[in-house]
């Protein structure tokens, strides 16, 4: 069985987005990665090889990382962590790597589909400013200088989170909202699912007043920039908060992420527009910061149970 090596990363008409295309006398395979300026990388690996293939590659330096198999069979060996292992669809795992380590896997024939959170050790430290505690597994592994891997289950809100990641349907500074959105959330429930009981993480507890006040700040800058918001690292910078404490702290107050709290508010806001009469349905959408009107219809529909063409009346139809 030959060795796949991965070729350099090729930037893609996305912002922050790259793309690594493997072989193609292999059968087809790419891997898709984003690049937030947290440090965190969102990688999708698809493949559809015609007979099992070896991949190989080299982490280099600490980095850690949460993986989740959406479809298909790997079999994983990882030098500095011991004994082998296999990734089967359905299963995530996170792993910590303090030192450079080589891995192989053996990726079925059939389609194989994986989603990758990556963070650099360095990275970390940024990610986890004002919430240490949350990452305190994370750092306790990074801190005993010893690879590891923690295998797990993806459970349904996880793999709800996971199907929003492949199926986004934004583009430009929206797309990098709701995709590092997204990828936060699935941090979240990792972190929760390697250590669900004790003070590292409760979700009982109550925000404190300060931290309230910060997460009303972000909702407040949300609401007056429907049009163009900012991204997670400017508004968690704008904030004083960071991007996880953010999310999470943002759940607890408003019971949805920041993304969805901002698409309640922009379907909201153009109800009201269109309620007025002083817009018609594309006007509507485009002053809240949607440029999709079949997405806009559909999402306006769903959660106002009429299309937005239907509030209109009968001289703007006209019109």
């Amino acid at each position: 069985m030959k060795t796949i090596q991965f070729g350099p990363p090729v930037a893609t008409a996305t912002p922050n987005n790259f793309r690594i295309d493997l072989p193609t006398d292999r059968g087809q395979g790419s891997f898709s990665v984003d690049c937030f300026a947290s440090g965190l990388k969102l990688s999708v690996m698809r493949t559809a090889f015609t007979e099992p293939q070896r991949i190989q590659n080299v982490a280099t330096g600490s980095t850690i990382g949460f993986g989740f198999c959406l479809a298909g069979q790997i079999e994983g060996q990882i030098a500095c962590v011991g004994a082998p292992f296999t990734i089967n669809a359905g299963d995530s795992g996170f792993f910590a790597f303090p030192k450079m380590a080589e891995m192989n896997e053996v990726v079925s024939r059939g389609e194989v589909l994986r989603i990758s959170l990556l963070l650099e050790g360095d990275s970390l430290a940024m990610l986890a400013h004002g919430d240490e505690d949350r990452f305190l597994p994370i750092l306790n592994s990074l801190d005993h200088r010893n690879a590891c891997r923690i295998g797990d289950t993806t459970t349904p809100v996880m793999k709800a989170i996971l199907q929003q990641l492949l199926h986004c349907p934004y583009c430009g500074a929206t797309r990098q909202l709701f995709i590092e959105g997204k990828a936060m959330e699935l941090l979240a429930h990792k972190l929760e699912q390697l250590h669900p009981c004790g003070h590292v993480h409760d979700c009982s507890a109550a925000v404190k007043m300060a931290d309230k006040e910060r997460v009303h700040h972000a909702a407040h800058i949300l609401v007056n920039e429907l049009e163009n918001p900012p991204d997670m690292a400017t508004l968690s910078r704008n904030v004083g908060l960071s991007r996880s404490k953010l999310h999470r702290c943002f759940h607890k107050v408003y019971g949805c992420s920041p993304f969805d709290y901002l698409r309640h508010q922009r379907l909201q806001t153009a109800m009201l527009l269109l309620q007025e009469g002083e817009v018609n349905v594309t006007e509507a959408a485009l002053t809240v910061g949607y440029t999709n009107m079949s997405y806009f219809a559909k999402a306006f529909k769903a959660t106002f149970g009429v299309a937005p063409g239907e509030l209109l009346n009968p001289r703007q139809i006209a019109v």
